[in-house]
């Protein structure tokens, strides 16, 4: 459970990642963010940024610059200037695909561990399950055979009593039983089947003695949750 919580957190920061990655190169892209930009906000972060006094000292030059220049000269440097900014533009469009195609790269190459590791886990649990399933059918017949001798040793009339109750309680159970025991036992505790309710539930014995293995009773009674078939 924690590694599959784990692997999902990871998925989400990379896709978080991701999309900021792709929302800023969009903002390159637009011409909205530039490094021009991104070094204003740095000097407000950092205090150093005083508004009156950018304005003072880039506009007034510049518009002493542009009354001092030529019309042909200006024009040649507004030229320039928008050639770099294209250039400066495509650079960043360009780095910000790379960024995207490496981000998702990277999440593909995280998507694949995850199920890898996903699918190892179903595996180890499966193989845990099966362990856990054969543990339990041999500890089950280990009881069994004891049941089988103590069953033995006792009296005809309290052996039927215990036969009676496990076919009320699991049919296929007292069937298995009865099958394991050996034959002049098993008459004697079928002679103590007297009334007819007991004889009925001899009668269902002996036909699920005659069933046993077949399609109609299944095999390895006593190792399933359902009653043998009537």
């Amino acid at each position: 459970m924690l590694a599959k919580l784990y692997n999902g957190l990871v998925i989400l920061a990379i896709a978080t990642t991701l999309a900021v990655g792709a929302f800023v190169g969009l903002l390159f892209g637009s011409g909205r963010l530039t490094a021009e930009r991104i070094e204003t906000m740095a000097a407000v972060l950092r205090g150093e940024y005083d508004e009156d006094a950018t304005d003072v000292t880039t506009t007034q030059p510049a518009e002493q610059d542009e009354a001092a220049r030529p019309s042909g000269t200006r024009s040649a440097e507004q030229v320039r200037q928008a050639l770099v900014s294209e250039q400066l533009r495509r650079a960043s469009l360009e780095r910000a695909a790379r960024d995207v195609d490496a981000r998702q790269e990277l999440l593909g190459h995280a998507m694949q561990h995850l199920l890898s590791r996903q699918e190892k886990f179903e595996q180890d649990q499966a193989a845990w399950t099966e362990r856990r399933r054969k543990e339990t059918a041999a500890l089950r017949d280990v009881g069994f055979q004891q049941e089988l001798r103590l069953v033995g040793k006792l009296s005809p009339k309290l052996a039927k009593e215990h036969v009676i109750r496990s076919w009320q309680k699991h049919k296929a159970d007292a069937v298995r039983l009865l099958r394991g025991l050996n034959e002049s036992k098993g008459q004697r505790i079928l002679e103590q089947f007297k009334t007819p309710e007991e004889i009925d539930i001899m009668h269902q014995l002996l036909e699920q003695l005659r069933l046993y293995g077949t399609d109609e009773l299944a095999a390895g009674s006593g190792t399933t949750s359902g009653d043998a078939p009537d």
